[in-house]
C-alpha cells in the first residue's frame, strides 16, 4: 500500500509541475513519465491500478486505462474481476464509460467470446453506465469504430435495451447499430424497418447516421 501511495504522490507532483491539470497533453506527458516506474509484475500492477481507480479521480482513471492499453498482458481473463468491479463501482459518467469500453472492455470482450455472457448481465443492471457499457463494449476503436462481433450479438443487446428510458443508454444502442450497419447493412436495415414503432427515435436516428441518404429518408419517413 505504501508503494501505491508513493506512485500516487508522484503522479500528482507531475501534474502540479505542468500546471494544466485537465489538459490532455498534460495527461499524456504524465503517463509517459510515470510508466517506467510502474511494477513489472502484472499482479502487483493491477493492485496499484485498483488503488488508483478507487481514488475516483478522472485523471487517474484515464492514466490507468492508457497503461492497461500499453501493458497488453493485462488483457487476461483473470483480471476481468477487477474490470467489472470498476465498471459497477466507479463508472458514473458517459465519458468515463466510453473510454473504459474502448481501452479495456472491448479488447477483453473481443478476445474472449465467452465474456458476452457478462455483457448480457450488464444489460440488467440498475446502473445506467453499466447498461451503456453493454452496447459500447462491442465497438472496436481504431481511427474510427468497427463492429467485429456477430449480428446476433448486436441484435441481442439491442433487443435487451431498446425500451430503456435512459438517454445515454439509448444513445449507446444507437451508436452500436450505426457502426453495425457498416458490417451488416441489410440485416440492420431490416431490423430498423421491422422495429420502426418499437425503437425510441433517438436510437433510430443514431442508427441511421452511416446509412446512405436514400435509406435514411425511407426509414425516417415510416
Amino acid at each position: 500500500m505504501e508503494k501505491n501511495r508513493k506512485i500516487l504522490e508522484k503522479i500528482y507532483n507531475e501534474f502540479n509541475k505542468l500546471g494544466m491539470a485537465s489538459n490532455a497533453k498534460a495527461r499524456e506527458q504524465v503517463q509517459r513519465k510515470i510508466y517506467p516506474e510502474l511494477p513489472s509484475d502484472n499482479d502487483q500492477l493491477m493492485e496499484l491500478f485498483d488503488f488508483l481507480v478507487s481514488v475516483e479521480e478522472w485523471r487517474l482513471f484515464w492514466l490507468v486505462t492508457m497503461w492497461i492499453k500499453r501493458r497488453k498482458e493485462l488483457y487476461k481473463l483473470k483480471y476481468m474481476s477487477y474490470y467489472e468491479k470498476w465498471l459497477y463501482n466507479y463508472i458514473n459518467h458517459w465519458g468515463t464509460c466510453d473510454v473504459f469500453c474502448y481501452r479495456v472492455l472491448n479488447p477483453m470482450v473481443d478476445k474472449y467470446p465467452q465474456l458476452f455472457q457478462n455483457v448480457l448481465k450488464w444489460t440488467d443492471s440498475t446502473k445506467t453506465y453499466v447498461r451503456r457499457a453493454a452496447p459500447v463494449s462491442l465497438l472496436k476503436s481504431n481511427r474510427s469504430f468497427t463492429v467485429n462481433c456477430s449480428f446476433e450479438k448486436v441484435y441481442t443487446i439491442a433487443e435487451k435495451l431498446k425500451h430503456d428510458d435512459e438517454i445515454h443508454v439509448q444513445k449507446g444502442v444507437g451508436w452500436l447499430l450505426k457502426y453495425a450497419y457498416l458490417s451488416y447493412p441489410e440485416k440492420i436495415y431490416n431490423y430498423l424497418k421491422n422495429n420502426v414503432n418499437n425503437l425510441p427515435r433517438t436510437i433510430f436516428r443514431y442508427a441511421l447516421e452511416k446509412a446512405p441518404q436514400d435509406i435514411k429518408e425511407e426509414l425516417m419517413s415510416l
